[in-house]
């Protein structure tokens, strides 16, 4: 059980609370639970009730009378005894709506209140409003359990056998459970941080310190979760990293139902307290929760948002009014999880998360019933203080969404006192002891080391992490292509790294390998010096911007079927910049000797070149302008990728420099976009395009990424799926100088077959017009022009099982083939998902 608990707090970290009274609030005569009934004590702050009518309040103060109102109900006061924690309230219908007691001085209507809180928000929200803003914020996260709703004894097991109960075996989880929450939580962390807005820059976050309990260094994948949006003005509200439709925005009053609850008073101030709700649970991903609106100025004071699906999830926003600039600003935020019992999925670090109920065995007697692990809760709550509202600020390195100071995770008590809110029990210091010990008994953070770089394609040793792409692989011309690659870790050191890889071709019986060096000059603007030297086969007519991020699949579907490679000896020197953490570039010189392991002869000017050297200039760009970034300790590492993103690549040959045979120049520019719909459907657009000049080898040519293997029949042709590539179009069909392509693809929202079986539908449609000049002066390898335009479409069924699905294009327009059955592609996908 203890591991299974540990899997489940690696990625959480806050809290300590103790339970004074909880009850549950029903309709008298249905036995139905109301949900966010008012629950006012005679001291202190008040709450409502859940989704299930079920509350628990807390306060300093003795207690000694709660008053429990209900909009359609009679109030109802309840005397609160000491020997006493526990209530089911009962509340009975009243003829008395709420207009007529409370709004009496109010004459709008709920949706009219709502409509002036979305008039104004631009009024209300503190970044339209302020120039600028700053405050720090002490964040806890907690993973416990009630100990008193626990019951620890042992669990008898029987079975019935005939008619008889024979025992099968004892389960301590109940009273193992209880025995550690008397010592410590499950998990306990912290978080001390400094924000700063501004209205030219945007938000920026600095971690000034973090601890999670068991870990040396912060886990940085659970840094980057957004567990809640920023504040409740965004249009769409972000709910562990889900995304929903804001009941406070236009689209909201389409989609939800809004019931007035009731008037609460704070001191000077009162707010509308409005209950909200899909109106379609079934076709709507939406929330249901209560918004607090001040009734003078319909700022946003409190908002609850809830939702149901395998996790049971609560979220609150408070704020805080600041009469000089006359503004409510956020306060803070708590979030509780808790396990869920209903069938709806939840998308989360990037998995899919579900409950699938097994049938229960009949047979099985319990002595203990209870299964105590289903009370198991995180929770998550953060405060802000020393809040400044329009102070002359300066943000460095705009677009930097989170930074980490290098000794955040090394801070002493005395720093960690000069944020914490309140104190940290016992409990919660035990849990730091507790955890040290489990995970390092457990060998936890190697492990999840370990699996990051799974993930990545590494697989880590101390000094050096083996590279996991170049193990295996398969094409026409080798056949299969096996090896072995390394690049040193930070262990060895992190600011040099040296990287290599050695490969043989079973086919062509022939060695190849490259070797590498890369050190860095520069932290703060990501800068890094590197060489590289590479005996390779390159694919002829490919096209590389050498700005991209490293990929790692385990199928690399086009490779299995290409033949026309050409052999290189390369040397490189380039410098990797950032200007800033949006835009990326590389600066590049190479100079490589090209041999093409095919017939081919380039012609110019009188004469044939069989192979040839090239010196070239590469300058590329790597702009992602909506995208976030946080600066770790040793590397920038990517929050979210936002769209569009663009990429432009320059290459310039030098002729006469180290013995470069041609001259030419190459434009190549992609754009990006990806649009994710609430209803759990995904669009894709690719814009890619390349526009060449001057004396250019068909090896360095375009040739738009066919990937139709040779083959008389369909089942022939029968092969991998490639992402971005022409599934109808043969290799060497075409090669172009310069070109345009396009591609739209739309992903359906999964759909279930069986318990593990929900395979996602993809419509995709491509096209690509280009020309190429001069095609004369090559010789050997005849292919054929773009410029009537090619256009292919087709369907993926993907994930059917494990992963494997199947596609299906079929190829039309000015190149659709005489043959009916050319122009079809059918094959197998692949996708792998992970939750990093």
């Amino acid at each position: 059980m203890k591991n299974a608990l540990l899997y489940f707090v690696l990625f959480f970290t806050t809290l300590t609370w103790s339970q004074t009274i909880s009850g549950i609030v029903k309709d008298r005569k249905t036995n139905q639970p109301l949900p966010f009934a008012s629950i006012e004590p005679n001291k202190g702050s008040g709450t409502i009730t859940d989704f299930d009518g079920q509350f628990v309040l807390e306060s300093a103060n003795d207690i000694s009378l709660i008053q429990v109102r209900y909009i359609g109900y009679a109030p109802l006061e309840i005397v609160i005894t000491p020997d006493q924690t526990f209530y089911t309230i009962l509340l009975d219908q009243s003829m008395v709506v709420l207009d007529e007691v409370v709004l009496n001085s109010y004459v709008q209507s709920t949706e009219e209140i709502i409509k002036n809180a979305i008039a104004y928000k631009k009024t209300n929200n503190p970044e339209k409003i302020l120039d600028s803003y700053s405050f720090k914020t002490y964040h806890k996260l907690l993973v416990t359990a009630p100990v008193d709703s626990i019951n620890p004894a042992i669990d008898s097991i029987y079975v019935r056998d005939n008619g008889t109960l024979r025992f099968k075996e004892l389960d301590s989880t109940n009273f193992n459970l209880k025995r550690q929450l008397t010592r410590s939580h499950l998990y306990f962390g912290e978080e001390a941080s400094s924000h700063k807005f501004t209205k030219d820059n945007g938000r920026q976050k600095t971690i000034k310190a973090i601890r999670m309990a068991g870990f040396k260094e912060p886990i940085y994948e659970v840094l980057g979760l957004q567990f809640q949006s920023f504040s409740f003005y965004d249009s769409d509200y972000i709910l562990l990293e889900n995304e929903y439709i804001n009941p406070l925005s236009a689209l909201g009053l389409k989609k939800y139902n809004y019931k007035i609850l009731e008037v609460t008073k704070d001191g000077a101030s009162s707010a509308f307290m409005i209950y909200y709700s899909p109106k379609d649970q079934s076709q709507t991903k939406g929330l249901e929760g209560v918004l607090y609106i001040n009734t003078s100025t319909y700022a946003l004071q409190k908002a609850i948002a809830q939702t149901k699906e395998v996790f049971d999830v609560r979220a609150t926003q408070t704020f805080k009014y600041y009469p000089e600039e006359n503004i409510w600003f956020p306060n803070s935020k708590e979030i509780k999880i808790k396990k869920g019992e209903t069938p709806k999925s939840l998308s989360f670090l990037g998995n899919r998360f579900e409950i699938r109920k097994g049938q229960q065995d009949s047979t099985l007697v319990h002595s203990n019933p209870q299964n105590a692990e289903d009370l198991v809760y995180l929770i998550s709550e953060e405060h802000n203080f020393d809040v400044a509202l329009n102070p002359p600020l300066k943000i460095k390195r705009k677009g930097l969404a989170i930074k980490i100071e290098d000794d955040a995770y090394q801070r002493d008590e005395v720093f960690w006192n000069t944020f914490r809110t309140d104190t940290i029990t016992p409990l919660g210091k035990e849990t730091y002891v507790y955890m040290d010990s489990l995970v390092d008994q457990n060998n936890v953070e190697p492990r999840l080391n370990r699996t990051r770089k799974l993930l990545q394609g590494y697989y880590p040793t101390k000094y050096f992490d083996f590279d996991l792409r170049y193990i295996l692989k398969y094409n026409n011309y080798e056949a299969f292509r096996l090896g072995l690659g390394a690049i040193t870790n930070t262990n060895f050191s992190n600011k040099l790294f040296l990287n290599g890889y050695a490969v043989y071709g079973t086919l062509d019986q022939k060695f190849k390998y490259s070797f590498g060096a890369t050190t860095r000059l520069n932290k703060e603007y990501n800068t890094w010096l590197g060489i590289n030297y590479t005996d390779d086969l390159v694919e002829s007519g490919s096209s590389k911007y050498i700005t991209d991020k490293r990929t790692f699949y385990l199928f690399e579907p086009r490779l299995f079927n290409i033949s026309s490679f050409y052999a290189t000896k390369n040397t490189s020197v380039y410098l990797d910049h950032d200007f800033t953490p949006k835009l990326n570039s590389r600066l590049q010189f190479s100079k490589s000797f090209n041999d093409p392991t095919y017939n081919y002869t380039y012609v110019l000017d009188g004469q044939n070149y069989t192979s040839y050297d090239l010196t070239e200039a590469t300058l590329s760009f790597q702009w992602n302008p909506f995208s976030e970034y946080m600066q770790a300790q040793e590397e920038k590492r990517t929050l979210k990728d936002g769209f569009p993103q663009f990429t432009l690549q320059v290459t310039q040959s030098l002729p006469n420099v180290l013995d470069g045979d041609f001259t030419f120049t190459k434009f190549n520019f992609k754009a990006f976009y990806v649009k994710r719909s609430l209803n759990k459907t995904r669009t894709e657009i690719l814009l890619n395009s390349g526009f060449a000049f001057g004396d250019i080898p068909l090896t360095h040519l375009y040739h738009t990424s066919p990937n139709q293997p040779d083959g008389g029949v369909i089942m022939d042709r029968f092969s991998v799926t490639g992402r971005e590539s022409f599934e109808t179009m043969f290799f060497d069909e075409f090669f172009s100088d310069r070109f345009i392509m396009g591609q739209i693809r739309h992903t359906l929202r999964p759909f279930k077959i069986s318990g593990r079986i929900r395979p996602q539908l993809a419509l995709i449609t491509r096209s690509v017009i280009g020309d190429i000049s001069n095609i004369e002066n090559h010789v050997g390898l005849n292919f054929g022009s773009l410029n009537k335009g090619y256009f292919e479409s087709g369907v993926e069924l993907n994930r059917i099982l494990a992963g494997f699905g199947l596609s299906f294009f079929y190829r039309h327009g000015a190149y659709h083939l005489p043959t009916f059955d050319d122009n079809i592609s059918f094959k197998f996908t692949y996708y792998f998902g992970s939750g990093f």
